[in-house]
């Protein structure tokens, strides 16, 4: 299994790999795609914290068990996200009040900082929304290759110069990638990063040298497809697996399922 370490150094390498290496890859990508979208729009519009943490813990049960997908992998592909999401929870919580009032005061001059009851719910509701969202996604992109989701979006009638361009610009972030770790490598041994100020420097100076490989890469790229026969076009020769009943109708038990937990959490008759 040496695509669980090939990968390990950054988000977007682990999802190219998982993706190609999931036990998911051979369910229909559109079947993927229209479950991820339903679900994640399912889990936002609802608005409810039990609703979030469902969704998040299926989507997780689902890349893992079902996917192959590593525990260690999951957890940090949703480390960055998670990070984000609580310093974003975090000043939805605190509210500026005038008066002291709700859980928790602070006295700040004329004013208090507090967590009320309203806020701590918001930003609850909030977290767990926002990450059953992002578990949607992160199960469609670690089960589907890119080639899969370009064919989806081709059959969607998406323009081609916005397929292009989305596929030029994943692509080329690998290559940006590997450049930046080799120059991080190199100053690194370097001793670059010794000190704030000579690690302030050798940032500026690994992000010129990124920045001047990046014209030279691309122009290697644009050279490089151009002797292939490039016509405006990208053309993939790759397998789309076709839709199967089974598959069909676990996503539609799952959707099922959440939305009769919708229906009972905002007490709304479930026949």
């Amino acid at each position: 299994m040496a695509h669980r370490h090939s990968h390990h150094a950054g988000g977007m390498l682990m999802l190219d790999s998982l993706a190609a290496h999931s036990g998911l890859r051979d369910v229909s990508p559109g079947l993927k795609t229209a479950f991820s979208v339903l679900v994640l729009l399912l889990c936002v519009s609802a608005s409810d914290a039990l609703v979030g943490i469902f969704v998040a813990l299926s989507m997780v049960l689902i890349m893992g068990f079902l996917g192959k997908t590593p525990v260690d992998h999951i957890a940090e592909l949703l480390m960055i996200p998670l990070l984000f999401l609580l310093v974003s929870c975090l000043v939805i919580l605190l509210e500026i009040l005038r008066e002291p009032a709700g859980l928790w005061q602070l006295h700040l001059g004329n004013h208090w900082l507090c967590v009320t009851t309203g806020s701590l719910h918001r930003a609850v509701t909030l977290f767990f929304q926002a990450m059953g969202a992002v578990c949607c996604l992160y199960f469609l992109s670690s089960t589907t290759p890119m080639p899969q989701l370009i064919e989806v979006l081709r059959r969607c009638h998406v323009p081609e110069l916005i397929i292009e361009l989305m596929y030029l610009i994943y692509r080329y972030l690998f290559v940006l990638l590997d450049v930046q770790q080799k120059l991080t490598t190199a100053a690194s041994a370097r001793l670059g990063y010794a000190g704030v100020r000579r690690s302030v420097s050798t940032a500026g100076r690994v992000s010129g040298a990124l920045l001047a490989s990046s014209f030279r890469r691309s122009r290697a790229c644009f050279d490089a497809m151009e002797s292939r026969g490039y016509d405006g076009r990208l053309a993939f020769l790759s397998h789309t697996p076709r839709l199967q009943w089974k598959h069909l109708l676990a996503a539609c038990a799952y959707v099922v399922i959440l939305l009769i937990l919708i229906f009972v959490r905002k007490g709304w008759p479930c026949l």
